[in-house]
């Protein structure tokens, strides 16, 4: 990995956006509030680690995770997410960890670095 790590999060709650992205400060972050504005951010910039919620107005997040994947191969997915009973095992399997609303800033902080480990260990 070259540079600071990328990361994009998507949540249709602009609140959320601005914790992570506060959270996130020493980082290279980009945000979206749906998945189609992702997609467009996805199509020009790689990304290290995607944060989405699943459950958003217009297209769902699982159309979100397998774009993401097709677009960037060796990206690292966390969803967060209130709606953890409704995603069937083959979307769990896409997801790198799975954190349930509310969060707190810490666990996704922790999640999000140990990822990045992960990554650059490979």
């Amino acid at each position: 990995m070259n540079g600071k790590p990328r990361l994009l999060f998507v949540d249709d709650e602009p609140e959320i956006l601005e914790l992570l992205t506060y959270t996130f400060r020493d980082f290279d972050t980009d945000t979206a509030l749906n998945t189609d504005a992702a997609l467009e951010i996805l199509r020009e910039k790689h990304f290290d680690v995607l944060v989405t919620d699943i459950k958003m107005p217009g297209t769902p997040g699982f159309t979100l995770i397998d774009s993401a994947r097709k677009l960037s191969p060796g990206i690292v997915v966390i969803v967060i997410t209130g709606h953890h009973q409704e995603v069937p095992e083959e979307a769990r399997q896409k997801v790198s960890q799975w954190i349930l609303k509310p969060f707190s800033l810490q666990v996704i902080r922790g999640a999000v670095l140990r990822s990045l480990e992960k990554t650059t260990e490979s």
